[in-house]
């Protein structure tokens, strides 16, 4: 059995759902109008379908104050399309990013962001002079890439703590992925005495 060289992924115990996976507001109301109108839709049409099958002329459309014609429906279809397809974007754009890692024998797994993010934080805390780290890593056209903001202990040096922890980082990312990380940004914080406290873990 082969072992691998890859870094493995932190391991937590925290079983609340990462960061980006729980929905905002924006999207709990995007679904729920969605559905609304998408229901909305359906009904007035499987009304309209229902009476025609019975050879009736009511068309619920009328009561709305639109046209019986069907220049009209086709323009009215036309645009509860585009609205319900902005909805569907506002609805899967805040849906969490995942990269695919290739395994041996054509196999892989998808890892969240949420994921590398966090082994972005474990490496940058590694640093001796780093108390503590917070990355918001995406993915662009298969790599991943971002920023990790710093908390660095008093009177170290910010540049030279950015340039040491974005090479970890870099060089960790790069091991697990396979591809490194196409942007990376480090912005280092310089804690003072007063301030260390509320940062140590």
């Amino acid at each position: 059995m082969s072992s691998s060289r890859r870094s493995r992924l932190p391991q937590t115990t925290d079983r609340r759902p990462p960061a980006g996976v729980a929905p905002t507001a924006v999207t709990r109301v995007a679904t729920f109008v969605l559905l609304v109108a998408a229901g909305f839709v359906a009904l007035l049409f499987a009304m309209r379908l229902t009476a025609a099958a019975f050879d009736c002329d009511f068309s619920p459309f009328s009561y709305l104050g639109m046209t019986a014609d069907h220049a009209s429906r086709a323009w009215l279809l036309a645009g509860v399309v585009v609205v319900l397809g902005v909805l569907v974007w506002l609805v899967l754009r805040h849906g969490e990013e995942t990269l695919w890692l290739p395994g041996g024998g054509g196999g892989g797994v998808l890892v969240p962001a949420r994921a590398l993010a966090r082994l972005a934080e474990d490496t940058a805390c590694r640093h001796p002079e780093v108390v503590h780290a917070d990355a918001v890593l995406r993915v662009r056209e298969g790599a991943p890439g971002g920023t990790v903001r710093v908390y660095g202990r008093p009177l170290a040096d910010p540049a030279r703590l950015a340039a040491e922890v974005e090479l970890a980082v870099r060089e960790r990312l790069a091991r697990v992925v396979g591809v490194a990380p196409a942007r990376l940004v480090v912005r280092p914080r310089i804690l003072t005495v007063p301030q260390l406290k509320r940062h140590l873990p």
